[in-house]
């Protein structure tokens, strides 16, 4: 037996190994169709069963075949179904060069003319200052007139034959009572300020210039030219006659002098000036004014009483 010298080649000992040593492969076997095999097992089921006649449920009420109603069959229509895309958006065009433009321009604002207030008259000013400051001098002036009147009831005080005074304000002079005199310096007036609300009208009060002496000798009341205390009142006569009574002693008495009384009141009216705290412009110029007609009137009154006499006057007296 001759051997083929292929099969002696060891180099092709393992050819086609692999696949000599598989099995021949064969197409796969279809699967059973297993879908009847119930009815093939069990053909006592394959019977046509009777349509039942009637039956109870279990509500407990029953049926019969004849109350069965055929419902006619409903088609419902095939409902389209809903796109899963995005709809289609169309965006009107737009001009970025106008749309910037109209952006970087101002807005009109229309507003309304404004008309400014016409300037105050001078003139009309002043009048109006004046009016207003007459007016409230005739309101004082009608007060104090409304308070000198007498009442449409009369006051028992005012019935006595004699005014009612007061115990320590003796009519007469005493020995050892104070001295005192009053006297009207500055007359009712209004001012004009500016206050948190504009300006306003300010009234003021009548001053009364109300000065004190201890006790003098106890013959006569001999008064000093200085006084001890010097004070201007707001208040009317008879508050301010017990303002005055407040500052003497209280077991001491208090003769007001007459107004004939001779009293340096130009003195009395300049130490209120130098020494009375807190005046306001009006009761320092009114004051000014007081001293000043003081001093003139005394100049007046020493001309007139002590002047020298002619060269006739004196050559014819004895």
């Amino acid at each position: 037996m001759s051997a083929d010298p292929k099969d002696d080649d060891p180099t092709h000992a393992l050819d086609d190994f692999m696949r000599r040593m598989r099995p021949p492969t064969a197409p796969p076997a279809a699967m059973p169709d297993l879908s009847d095999l119930d009815a093939r097992l069990h053909t006592e089921r394959n019977a046509p069963v009777a349509k039942p006649r009637g039956g109870k449920l279990r509500s407990g009420q029953t049926w019969s075949a004849d109350d069965v109603v055929d419902v006619p069959e409903v088609r419902v229509p095939p409902v389209a179904p809903q796109r899963s895309g995005m709809p289609e958006l169309v965006m009107p065009e737009v001009d970025l060069v106008a749309e910037t433009a109209q952006a970087a321009s101002l807005p009109e604002i229309d507003l309304p003319p404004v008309r400014s207030p016409a300037q105050p008259d001078p003139q009309a000013l002043d009048h109006a200052l004046r009016e207003a400051n007459s007016f409230a001098a005739g309101q004082w002036q009608a007060d104090a007139q409304a308070a000198a009147a007498p009442a449409w009831q009369p006051d028992p005080h005012r019935l006595q034959l004699r005014p009612a005074s007061h115990a320590r304000l003796p009519a007469q002079w005493q020995p050892g009572c104070w001295v005192g005199a009053l006297r009207q310096v500055l007359d009712s007036r209004t001012e004009f300020v500016n206050g948190a609300g504009g300006p306003a009208v300010e009234t003021y009060a009548p001053q009364l210039l109300w000065l004190l002496w201890t006790p003098q000798r106890p013959d006569r009341p001999l008064l000093g030219r200085w006084p001890q205390q010097v004070r201007l009142s707001a208040l009317p006569r008879e508050q301010t006659l017990l303002a005055m009574l407040a500052n003497v002693p209280d077991d001491t008495s208090l003769w007001l002098c007459p107004a004939h009384h001779d009293i340096d009141w130009s003195l009395a009216a300049e130490i209120a000036l130098h020494h009375e705290p807190g005046l306001r412009p009006f009761q320092i110029d009114g004051l000014r004014s007081f001293l000043a007609a003081e001093r003139e009137a005394s100049f007046a009154r020493i001309n007139s009483a002590y002047g020298q006499p002619d060269a006739e006057s004196a050559g014819s007296a004895p």
